[in-house]
């Protein structure tokens, strides 16, 4: 299995501020999409409840302390490595793939654990209150880069 995460961040690991996205890119929204369906995802219960509802075509798991936590089309768990375990169940062990999807905490939780991320750096530079961790540059090669004029995607693979 394949433990990865996908991020959109600013400049100065910018990701959100008062449980809200800083940014509304369609291309990046597009990219998330794609490259999520048909996988498992996992987020903090924070994350979901900012999207709103159970992305389709994805096995939904939600991080939570909140023992009293539920919502229809998801699984809701307390143990972070529920996650994998999961995950191996939704799709088989040579093909299943764990997305994390944020936020802060859940990615500096499950962080060890990635041999990939999908980024997104947008030319943004503003307040925030939640922030993707630094990633140290001698543990992570860029597999592919895309520069566009707001953004860039990347591919990141872990390289020790």
């Amino acid at each position: 299995m394949i433990v990865s995460m996908i991020v959109a961040h600013g400049q100065k690991n910018e990701i959100g501020l008062n449980n809200k996205l800083l940014w509304h890119i369609s291309e990046d929204l597009k990219n998330f999409k794609k490259l999520t369906l048909g996988k498992a995802i996992v987020m903090g219960r924070k994350t979901f409840e900012s999207i709103g509802i159970a992305l389709p075509d994805r096995k939904n798991i939600v991080l939570t302390r909140d023992m009293d936590f539920k919502f229809d089309g998801i699984d809701v768990i307390h143990d972070p490595m529920m996650a994998f375990d999961i995950a191996l169940e939704f799709n088989d062990e040579d093909e299943s793939e764990l997305v994390v999807c944020g936020g802060e905490e859940i990615y500096r939780l499950y962080l060890p654990y990635v041999q990939k991320i999908y980024r997104t750096i947008v030319n943004f530079e503003g307040e925030a209150d939640a922030f993707f961790p630094k990633l140290n540059p001698a543990e992570w090669e860029v597999l592919n880069e895309e520069k566009h004029e707001k953004y860039t995607f990347q591919i990141l693979l872990r390289s020790l």
